[in-house]
């Protein structure tokens, strides 16, 4: 058992391990909060793009979720089916179109955000509110050194 112990020192000791560890345990703790709308974490994404700049191209999500088109394809058609989003066709292009909310989904969004705010707060809660703001803006500078877009 003590060379378990060792490598988990060693993993411990990583960036990225502890990054990416970190990123499984939140989603972990999306997929409960938001299990009770049948919403993935990746469709949360979507919804909140939709939120906050109306109607976008499945190529404008897919730049912001750095998914594939045929994955952003495939969650679409789910969203649609479950009643999140409808598609608003271009009249000067007929191939493309843009995502919308339904009412349903614009409805949602005060109880979902109150409903992930309560089920995160509890985790939250222990971390001071300085560390969190020098935690997110440490990861937005990762991020752009990484080649991300982010918006200033």
């Amino acid at each position: 058992m003590m060379g378990f112990d060792k490598a988990l020192f060693h993993l411990n000791s990583n960036l990225g391990y502890n990054l990416y560890r970190t990123y499984l345990l939140f989603h972990r703790e999306l997929i409960r909060a938001l299990k009770g709308y049948s919403v993935t974490p990746e469709q949360w994404q979507v919804l909140i793009i939709l939120w906050n700049h109306g109607s976008v191209t499945p190529t404008e999500i897919s730049g912001v979720t750095l998914q594939d088109l045929p994955s952003i394809s495939r969650m679409l058609v789910r969203m649609e089916r479950n009643g999140w989003i409808e598609k608003e066709g271009n009249e000067a292009d007929g191939r493309s179109f843009k995502i919308k909310l339904t009412q349903r989904g614009v409805e949602s969004k005060e109880e979902m955000m109150l409903v992930l705010e309560k089920h995160f707060a509890a985790f939250l809660k222990q971390v001071p509110a300085q560390t969190n703001y020098n935690i997110k803006q440490e990861l937005v500078k990762l991020r752009t050194m990484l080649g991300d877009y982010t918006p200033k």
